[in-house]
């Protein structure tokens, strides 16, 4: 449950079913191109906020909340109703959660600091930005 004492962070859903919250800092802000961000939100890129799962509430309409596992274990979280997409849960740790930025309802007071998978652009999505970028297999790995 978010601590009170730290900002948080709220969103929803775009039909207002689903409702969170999460506190503290986050881990990261990414920009992510592979294929599965893509085709699950429709989009060219997805950014994401990284928080560890204990800092992310659900705070209305967990009962709307749907559920999908990818072939790589990973679960992603929308709304049933809707289809925002909120949430994701890497398969290889449980200990964190992602935050889909455009469900946020509130300004986030963090830069995006990373583009992952940024090898798997589309040329009709280009990166254009400095930030840096990272790609490979994992979608982390320095490129050159």
């Amino acid at each position: 449950m978010p601590d009170e004492d730290q900002a948080t962070l709220t969103g929803s859903c775009l039909c207002g079913a689903v409702e969170f919250a999460a506190s503290g800092a986050p881990r990261f802000v990414a920009h992510c191109h592979c294929e599965n961000c893509r085709k699950a939100h429709g989009a060219g890129i997805v950014t994401w906020v990284g928080l560890p799962a204990a800092s992310v509430a659900v705070t209305r309409g967990e009962n709307a909340c749907s559920r999908y596992v990818s072939e790589t274990g990973a679960t992603w979280i929308f709304c049933g109703s809707c289809g925002s997409r909120l949430f994701y849960r890497p398969a290889n740790d449980q200990a964190e959660i992602h935050v889909a930025a455009g469900a946020l309802d509130v300004d986030l007071d963090a830069n995006v600091n990373v583009h992952v998978y940024a090898d798997r652009a589309t040329n009709w999505c280009p990166i254009t930005d400095d930030i840096p970028q990272r790609g490979g297999p994992s979608g982390m790995e320095r490129l050159p």
